[in-house]
């Protein structure tokens, strides 16, 4: 494995928040610019992994070992959870190996449902890059006009099934399930990938772009999993545990004055901050028994995106055992209420009844880590899977007492809104 720059590298070392390298101190020579995020993307092909957060970016190109994409579906969740440890240490092993004791990478995505296969790798080339910036402009919308778009469910099919959790939730069986749709898009020419990353990095630079390289499937031709997510799942360095949930969201404003007022109703939700307050307790449960110290703020704060306001929380831990890597902490917070609902078990089963198509990698998790157990994953959301011409897009909304079914649809439409902003397509015209 050939890298150009490494995880000591100060950009990526430093605090949290920021991704500029520490001033050099008397004597020490000065680190070494990252590329930026342009150049990187420059450099992309299909068939390549990208990672971009607000610490940098990694680009890897070639394959030193993958898991590979036809393991058989494991019996349990806890099963497939064990089999993905098992077999990304037996990657970073076989990755150390055949770079001569350089620091060993994995990277790529994890599905929804562990019990199916990761699509995670080791590449052979790593470059790190900087941060994206707001430097790239969006497509113009209304540029391109789908030859054909299916919705799966039909908004009328998706508000049944939202009136069926609701009936749920009188029996007692349920506190919250997150329940998705997808948009299946036929557009005149295959999307340039890098240009989708490049524009989506530019919704939204606090978020998270990636992009994920997808094996030809029957009929389907190879193609690549792409996105901008606003939402952490969980970074670690050292001991160093950040948690970043988000759940209960609104529409921006049309105006100034509208925005703000829009998102002080969403802070003021009793519906939302019931749902933000189911995510975060069962993060900290996940969290507590592995973390000698977790800082949970008394009450969530809000965030944005070009489409939406959030509603956020900030977790910070110190690890009780520094053997605790980045992919055993996800694997502890995944899936959180905020992808399938609470309680876990019967909100997947629910999930599993109403929604008539398999989530994928859709509401699983993104990033990389490496041998020492650093690492920086994302939920996989504002996600598309591309394969030449045909698009696939996947939102989904949280579902609680109280939820009105014509809302939800008009959730998941929003939230359908910046992929297809980004493809240069207007949401309103579908």
């Amino acid at each position: 494995m050939l890298y150009e720059s490494s995880l000591t590298d100060p950009a990526i070392a430093g605090p949290d928040r920021g991704t500029g390298s520490r001033p050099a101190r008397a004597g020490e020579p000065a680190a070494p610019a990252l590329p930026a995020f342009a150049q990187l993307l420059d450099r992309y092909q299909p068939g390549d992994d990208l990672f971009a957060s607000p610490r940098g970016t990694w680009l890897g190109q070639g394959v030193v070992a993958a898991l590979p994409a036809d393991t058989p579906p494991a019996a349990t969740h806890a099963l497939g959870a064990q089999r993905l440890r098992d077999q990304v240490a037996e990657l970073l092993q076989q990755a150390t190996r055949a770079q001569q004791g350089e620091q060993a990478l994995v990277m790529g995505a994890v599905p929804f449902d562990l019990r199916q296969p990761a699509a995670l790798r080791a590449p052979q080339r790593l470059t790190r890059g900087a941060a994206p910036q707001a430097a790239a402009q969006p497509a113009a919308v209304g540029a391109i006009r789908p030859v054909a778009a299916r919705p799966e469910p039909a908004p009328a099919v998706y508000e049944a099934a939202v009136d069926a959790a609701l009936a749920r939730f009188a029996e007692g069986s349920l506190d919250k399930v997150v329940l998705s749709r997808t948009l299946a898009l036929e557009l005149p020419t295959a999307p340039d990938s890098r240009e989708l990353l490049r524009r989506l990095a530019a919704l939204n630079t606090r978020g998270y772009t990636y992009a994920v390289p997808l094996e030809a499937v029957g009929d389907q031709p190879a193609g690549a999993f792409l996105g901008g997510t606003p939402e952490l799942l969980v970074r670690r360095i050292g001991r160093h545990v950040y948690v970043n949930p988000l759940a209960g969201s609104t529409p921006r404003g049309r105006s100034a004055d509208e925005d703000t007022r829009l998102s002080q109703t969403l802070l003021q939700s009793p519906k939302d901050r019931h749902e933000h307050a189911v995510v975060i307790d069962a993060v900290v449960r996940a969290l507590r028994p592995l973390c000698r110290s977790l800082d949970v703020p008394a009450g969530p704060s809000l965030v944005s995106t070009d489409a939406l306001w959030h509603l956020s929380t900030v977790l910070q831990g110190e690890l009780v055992d520094e053997a605790t890597t980045s992919l055993d902490l996800a694997l502890a917070l995944h899936p959180t209420p905020a992808v399938c609902g609470h309680p876990t078990a019967r909100a997947f089963e629910a999930i599993g009844e109403l929604e008539p198509f398999e989530r994928g990698l859709f509401a699983g998790f993104v990033g990389w880590c490496d041998a020492r157990g650093d690492g920086e994953w994302a939920v996989t959301l504002r996600c598309a899977e591309v394969r030449g011409s045909a698009v696939r897009l996947y939102a989904g909304a949280g579902v609680v007492a109280g939820s009105v079914p014509a809302s939800e649809t008009a959730e998941t439409q929003t939230k359908f809104s910046t992929m297809l902003r980004a493809l240069g397509i207007a949401p309103d015209a579908l």
